[in-house]
């Protein structure tokens, strides 16, 4: 369970100190007029953080002190204050209402800004209602006023809150875009220290960890810690140490969690907050639940269940019943009550549209259906699961978020480099106006020479230094792209359905044995190219192992049809010899599908790897119908596999300075193709 942050407009500091200094000024006031309505509008204000109950008695005393005296515009302001202290309590269509009637008001006197802030207030209701596309749809309407206004700290917090809907609708590289625009604003406008920019490096902390970049997230909690502290805000402060907490509970440090999640569950006690409070709880319950604890854990999810149920928040809900689900399964086998909380956990995360909750709960689903016998279901729910999955963190969304912070990066430092050079020229201008006025003609001709020299030195460096910069950025977002591409050239849709489908056939014919044997090696090379993605390099030994596991997959759906035989120069030493991941595979995936598939009978695939000098030649050599034969039937994905080698072996030609090189021969029967590696070794 994490926690989210962004607070009503114009949130201020050392709330207690400001409650007591306004107590103090009403006790002493007693006049009926617009400076004691004000101080009342003050006070019903910061009480909604602390005390809700008391805010909205003053928040009633302040309505009738407007109506009073006829301040309409004051009495918009109590209305709306009154309206933050219901939805502090829970009552959220009570502070929609008197949202709408501060709108009113607002409207009628043309405050198109205050009309948007009240709007955003709107936003945060149906946030804490989990209605996520609501929220945003109120976000965007405050942004376009503001945007219009041409306010541009009230744009970054739009676009903070837009973010946060966005994650949580698993809408992720949205969300990236969000948070960096904001991010961008804050530190342009030199706030990179208040509270608003603490709530964002908050914000894309609990993203980072939602992409599994813990390092990452703990960056970004730190930096919100650090400003809560500064600025003495507990809220913020109790809600960053139970994220980091959950940071901890993933890395499984048990101790350090419940250090975190407690001094956070202190703070939230201590201030009256009942959301805080029961996140801080479920995230203790969790870090028990992991450490296999659950009958510890069980009570802190029946308690904080309650809590949720009266909020009315359906996310936090869905979260809470699939560890309650997870609890009931393991203290005593209850399939039945299990069952049942995964499924309420998954009617709650479809009313929020809660993508990645569907998929961690339907594939809790299909273990207990497997665990009970009913295989066909469970094969079924997991096949659902998956398409869930990738629906939200598919590769093109990786791509696409690694594009959008390449992006963002190079902007900042083009930016960088232009406030340098932007401060350089002044300091040079200013003593140009002091060398005017203390040296002669000759000297001043002299220094105008060297300063025309100087600027077109900079001129031409800051130019470089840019083309630099851009072409250094274009290669990096070009190899993460390529990488990410071969990933997912090694991990095609066609090919996992084709698989699973072949899996469910054997199933269905009850032949259990070779769909067993059949999922083993399956699972066993999707696992083995997850790992080897994150290489740049494998050894032969471990390259060769992942071709022979493909070949035996694709073997069984062609019934036995491939015979592959490897030849290995004897000079090649198995271990030491690096290679980059998978190199041939798009190869071998055409001489089975393009060549010997369509084939009648039996076809054969040789795969020879040997030295010449300082270069390793790798070859696919298959009897299949070959080219001529296949020609205008190769599959768009035949042709980019191709296509992502090429590329692959074009950055290694750029950053090895080698010539890898990739040749394709027809024979009368079949094609053979050869790659040209230059020779890597390990030691």
């Amino acid at each position: 369970m994490t926690t989210i942050l962004f607070f009503f407009f114009f949130f201020g500091v050392s709330q207690q100190k400001k409650i007591d200094s306004l107590e103090l000024f009403l006790k002493n006031y007693h006049p009926q007029d617009s400076v004691k309505l004000i101080a009342l509008n003050e006070l019903g204000y910061f009480y909604y953080a602390i005390n809700p109950e008391k805010g909205i008695e003053v928040a009633k005393e302040a309505i009738s002190l407007a109506k009073e005296i006829k301040d309409f515009s004051k009495l918009a302001t109590a209305y709306s204050h009154k309206g933050h202290n219901h939805s502090a309590k829970g009552e959220d269509s009570l502070a929609i209402k008197l949202y709408d009637k501060a709108i009113e008001i607002h409207n009628q006197e043309n405050n198109k800004k205050a009309v948007a802030r009240l709007v955003y207030n709107k936003g945060l209701v149906y946030f804490n209602q989990s209605n996520y596309i609501k929220a945003i749809e109120n976000n965007r309407q405050a942004y376009e006023v503001f945007k219009e206004e041409k306010d541009s700290l009230l744009m970054a917090k739009m676009l903070n809150s837009i973010g946060v809907n966005q994650m949580y609708l698993s809408a992720y590289p949205d969300a990236v875009d969000s948070y960096l625009e904001a991010s961008e604003i804050y530190e342009n406008l030199g706030l990179s220290n208040g509270m608003s920019y603490a709530n964002m490096c908050n914000n894309i902390g609990l993203l980072y960890t939602r992409l599994d970049k813990l390092s990452l997230s703990m960056e970004y909690y730190e930096k919100a810690k650090k400003i809560y502290a500064k600025i003495d805000f507990s809220e913020g402060l109790a809600n960053t140490l139970a994220n980091i907490g959950s940071i901890y509970k993933e890395k499984g440090n048990k101790k350090k969690a419940i250090e975190q999640l407690k001094s956070a569950f202190k703070i939230m006690k201590k201030i009256n907050n009942e959301r805080g409070v029961a996140n801080a709880l479920t995230n203790i319950g969790g870090v028990y639940a992991d450490d296999l604890e659950y009958s510890k854990a069980l009570p802190y999810f029946l308690q904080t269940k309650t809590i949720y149920e009266k909020f009315k928040n359906g996310n936090n809900l869905s979260e809470v019943h699939n560890y309650l689900g997870l609890c009931y399964l393991n203290i005593n086998k209850d399939y039945v009550l299990a069952e049942s909380h995964y499924q309420k956990a998954l009617t709650y995360a479809e009313q929020v549209n809660n993508i990645e909750a569907q998929y961690r709960t339907l594939e809790k689903i299909s273990k207990i259906n497997a665990s009970v016998g009913r295989y066909k279901k469970a094969y079924e729910t997991k096949i659902k699961a998956f398409v869930m999955r990738d629906s939200f963190y598919s590769v093109e969304k990786k791509e696409e978020i690694a594009r959008i912070e390449t992006t963002y990066k190079y902007r900042k430092e083009k930016d960088s480099l232009k406030a340098i050079y932007n401060q350089k020229e002044v300091i040079s201008k200013a003593k140009i106006e002091k060398e005017i006025l203390i040296k002669n003609v000759f000297f001043l001709v002299a220094f105008g020479v060297f300063l025309v020299s100087i600027i077109g030195y900079f001129l031409y460096k800051r130019k470089r230094d840019a083309m630099e910069q851009k072409s250094i950025a274009e290669f990096k977002a070009k190899v993460a792209e390529t990488e990410l591409k071969a990933l997912q050239s090694q991990m095609n849709p066609h090919f996992i359905f084709n698989a699973m489908n072949s899996i469910g056939d054997y199933m269905a014919k009850n032949d259990i044995e070779t769909a067993s044997e059949y999922l083993i090696k399956f699972s066993k090379l999707v696992r083995a190219i997850l790992e080897s993605s994150e290489k740049k390099r494998i050894s032969l030994e471990e390259d060769l192992e992942l071709t022979r596991l493909y070949i035996e997959i694709e073997s069984l759906r062609l019934k036995e049809r491939i015979k592959c035989v490897f030849h290995i120069d004897k000079d090649i030493d198995l271990e030491n010899t690096m290679l980059p991941p998978l190199i041939l595979q798009p190869f071998i995936e055409n001489s089975i599908w393009h060549g010997i598939a369509p084939k009648k009978g039996e076809g054969n695939i040789q795969i020879d790897f040997c030295k010449q000098g300082e270069v390793v030649i790798c070859s696919v050599d298959d009897d299949g119908v070959g080219r001529k034969n296949m020609l205008g039937k190769l599959s768009s994905h035949t042709s980019m596999g191709v296509k992502i080698t090429k590329n692959r072996l074009a950055i290694l030609n750029q950053l090895k300075s080698s010539k890898s090189s990739v040749a394709i021969v027809d024979k009368e029967e079949g094609v053979r193709v050869e790659v040209k590696l230059p020779l890597e070794l390990r030691f």
